[in-house]
């Protein structure tokens, strides 16, 4: 028998009220500039380069976010843990045009990260996971398991992480544009 220890659990699914989403992040997204952080070179385009503002409640994307509570509900008992309340530390749209790539990266101290894929043909860039048992890739028979593990993106697909996983996207090759909304997710402490 095997018995693997330590599980790394993404969510995945497809939203319900996709057409109510995808038109309420259409009329925030028609007159707004974008800009590139500049620290990370000319990686991808995104609508906060502070990654202090929260997008969905700026633009009071209401829609998204009931549906993004019914994806948490579903994750957290998915891991045993007892949903309750949380806040959205910070929330932003990302253009990834041919050449964009997101470098490696995790969203720190938050519990929860995520992205919603706004617009994407599916061959624009995957996004990827690298383990996090760094020592899988030490040894030659473990070598295999810590391979990236790769996922295409799907308009209207949802997905949710712990937010200290290490993630990224490929470069996109295609001649379109892939927009997605990501965000951080802090569920209440016991005594604030």
């Amino acid at each position: 028998m095997i018995e693997s220890l330590f599980a790394s659990p993404i969510y995945f699914n497809k939203v319900n009220n996709f057409l109510e989403i995808q038109s309420e992040i259409t009329e925030c997204i028609d007159n707004m500039e974008f800009s590139m952080k500049d620290e990370w070179g000319k990686t991808h385009f995104v609508s906060d380069d502070s990654f202090s503002e929260n997008f969905i409640g700026k633009y009071n994307l209401n829609n998204f976010s009931n549906e993004l509570r019914i994806h948490l509900t579903e994750y957290c008992s998915a891991i045993d843990f007892n949903m309750r309340d949380y806040k959205i530390r910070s929330s932003w749209l990302s253009v990834f045009n041919n050449g964009n790539y997101g470098q490696i990266h995790s969203h720190g101290t938050v519990d929860m990260a995520g992205v919603y894929y706004y617009k994407t043909n599916g061959e624009d860039g995957d996004i990827f996971f690298e383990s996090s048992n760094l020592n899988l890739e030490s040894s030659l028979c473990y070598y295999n398991l810590a391979e990236r593990w790769k996922h295409k993106p799907i308009e209207g697909k949802i997905l949710l992480f712990p937010g200290w996983m290490k993630h990224g996207i490929m470069t996109n090759t295609t001649e379109d544009s892939r927009i997605s909304l990501s965000f951080n997710i802090q569920f209440t402490r016991d005594g604030w």
